[in-house]
């Protein structure tokens, strides 16, 4: 199945094709996506892989839900927010990564699963929401598991998304008690 990437703006279109010039990539124009584009975009999944990859801020999680919520099997590429900074720390963007940084998050790219036994109140349990250094903990989790960093109330819907389990979260929070 033919991929296609969705992406923000045109400076992360031309910074894609730096990557792969013959990556097939739609745009968005910023946060306020059309009906129109949703449309095309549900068409599209019915015979192409569409990943999105889109900047690690507000507006690009905004974008996540919208097509994420019409399109279900939408895959998802993430870069970090520190790894998309412009020069001058003020902007960030797919644009401003490096290729090398884009390229590895082309080879973690996350798919939607069906299966996950995490609840709400385990994430309290982990101290990933509701917990004075949650926010510390999730930004390790979401890092640690390449999905992109959310905020407590998103953090449940990103993990049964991608089909984590209590076991998977052990896991990487294990490693956050020894740092």
């Amino acid at each position: 199945m033919r991929s296609i990437f969705v992406v923000e703006g045109m400076h992360d279109y031309n910074r894609l094709k730096e990557v792969n010039p013959s990556f097939d990539i739609l745009i968005t124009n910023g946060a306020a996506i059309s009906n129109e584009l949703l449309d095309q975009l549900e068409r599209l999944a019915i015979e192409h892989d569409i990943i999105l990859f889109f900047d690690a801020d507000n507006a690009g999680e905004r974008l996540r839900r919208i097509i994420s919520k019409r399109v279900p099997t939408v895959r998802h590429a993430f870069i970090k927010k520190e790894d998309s900074m412009s020069k001058n720390l003020k902007k960030v963007g797919v644009e401003h990564a490096s290729i090398s940084i884009i390229e590895q998050a082309l080879q973690d790219i996350k798919s939607p699963k069906e299966t996950s036994d995490l609840t709400n109140d385990m994430l309290i349990d982990f101290g990933l929401i509701g917990d004075y250094n949650a926010s510390i903990r999730r930004l390790y989790l979401c890092e640690q598991l390449g999905i992109g960093y959310v905020n407590g109330k998103g953090l449940l819907k990103r993990l049964l998304l991608f089909g984590y389990h209590q076991k998977d979260i052990e896991e990487v929070l294990d490693g956050f008690k020894q740092t």
